[in-house]
């Protein structure tokens, strides 16, 4: 276990220390690395660091498990077993305002989240959102498992290595109903032990 934490540590030095995408660069307080138990059953890849997460100095993704956990609260009682980080790891900006992230940033983070997955050997990669997760499908299969307008929300996806349980965000889970919200989270409860929460 020692190993696969020194290689943790070595990949958050370089998320530290990558300057490809100038413009990200130039506005963010320090790149986010992931974080949690180095040889995890879940791994949750949200889409970027979450602001507030980047100022606090938290893990990337803690902001996206903190939500998850209302509906899923498995990944709270089980962080033993649970691994969090993002896709890209600074918070995507433009003239220091957040925005979306550019595929071309997206391609320049994947290595360190194809890093992180080599070194943790997850079971299952919780993709939190629809981006995320079209992105992580596209970059790992090289025939789409899904077709053009597919709702991929908790479908699961076969990788040799591990398989890919899409979730939606937080954000789109507090714009549902009241009744759609529970019975997400009556699903999420019951995939818990599914997926060795």
């Amino acid at each position: 276990m020692e190993d696969a934490i020194e290689q943790l540590e070595k990949v958050a030095r370089n998320v530290g220390d990558c300057t490809l995408c100038d413009e990200l660069v130039a506005c963010r307080f320090r790149a986010v690395p992931g974080d949690g138990h180095p040889h995890c059953a879940v791994m949750v890849v949200s889409l970027h660091p979450d602001p507030s997460d980047e100022a606090a100095g938290r893990p990337a993704g803690s902001s996206a498990l903190d939500g998850l956990a209302e509906y899923m609260p498995a990944l709270n009682t089980s962080a033993d077993k649970v691994y969090v980080t993002t896709l890209m790891k600074c918070v995507p900006r433009t003239g220091c305002d957040v925005r979306e992230p550019h595929t071309r940033e997206q391609d320049n983070c994947f290595p360190f989240l194809s890093r992180e997955l080599t070194i943790t050997t997850p079971h299952y990669l919780l993709t939190v959102g629809e981006q995320t997760t079209r992105y992580v499908l596209r970059k790992l299969f090289k025939d789409l498992p899904y077709e053009r307008g597919d709702s991929l929300e908790l479908r699961l996806f076969d990788n040799p290595a591990f398989k890919i349980l899409p979730v939606a965000t937080p954000e789109e889970l507090a714009g549902r109903d009241t009744k759609a919200r529970k019975e997400y989270a009556e699903r999420l409860r019951a995939l818990a032990p599914a997926i060795g929460l």
